[in-house]
């Protein structure tokens, strides 16, 4: 069991007023619950716009939470108790009213006593009512929390089929590469510049051989002379 639903087990057991400052108007101990909220289907249709809380008539009865008194007086031979809580407003009934329409209250002050007689209860009960402008709601809520434990769900682990491919790693030169490099240009301007130059002394033989050549038609006598010297 967890802090927090140990402490809103104590609230509701003892009628302590809890975290939000809301609490039992009846107790502590918490009072029995004989008359469930049914909210009516049309603003005037039939229904029980509140909670019967089982009690006796005299016990004390104490403001829900922090508040205004806007109501305490009798209304259809009742004595009813209204408090303003900002935007919500408790009622009481029928309880003998202790306080002043304009007092502030706590929570947990005592507003009055329960009268005898409750004409929708077989027994002495407090109905207890909260409502937020026109709309009737429930009061238990207020007292009453509900503590949900949700699992604890894991992500599922993507299949391997569904892997995004890696993006190939761009590649790296390292010094030794970068030093490989400069030597094979190095090596291939050397090689590029000796072709070159053996190009041009062979292109420059072959211009000087076509040069002494003589011409068609020309008879060498250098040539004839040495052919008949000849034996």
């Amino acid at each position: 069991m967890t802090l927090l639903t140990l402490l809103l087990t104590c609230v509701i057991a003892t009628g302590t007023p809890g975290l939000d400052g809301w609490r039992w108007p009846l107790g502590p101990p918490a009072p029995r619950v004989v008359g469930t909220f049914s909210p009516p289907a049309s603003p005037w249709g039939p229904g029980h716009r509140g909670a019967d809380l089982a009690a006796r008539p005299g016990q004390p009865v104490h403001a829900a939470g922090p508040g205004r008194v806007s109501y305490a007086d009798r209304l259809a031979g009742r004595g009813v108790v209204a408090i303003d809580h900002g935007v919500l407003r408790t009622t009481y009934l029928p309880v003998r009213p202790s306080v002043r329409v304009g007092r502030r209250v706590a929570s947990g002050t005592r507003i009055g006593v329960l009268e005898d007689g409750s004409p929708h209860c077989p027994e002495a009960c407090l109905h207890w009512g909260l409502r937020r402008g026109s709309l009737y709601l429930n009061p238990l809520n207020l007292v009453q929390r509900q503590v949900r434990l949700l699992p604890l769900w894991r992500p599922p682990s993507p299949s391997p089929a569904h892997h995004a491919p890696e993006p190939p790693s761009e590649p790296r030169m390292t010094m030794r590469d970068a030093t490989t490099a400069t030597g094979g240009a190095l090596t291939g301007m050397a090689m590029a510049f000796m072709l070159a130059f053996a190009w041009r002394r062979t292109r420059a033989r072959y211009r000087l051989h076509a040069r002494r050549r003589p011409p068609s038609g020309v008879v060498n006598l250098s040539q004839e002379r040495r052919l008949r010297r000849t034996p």
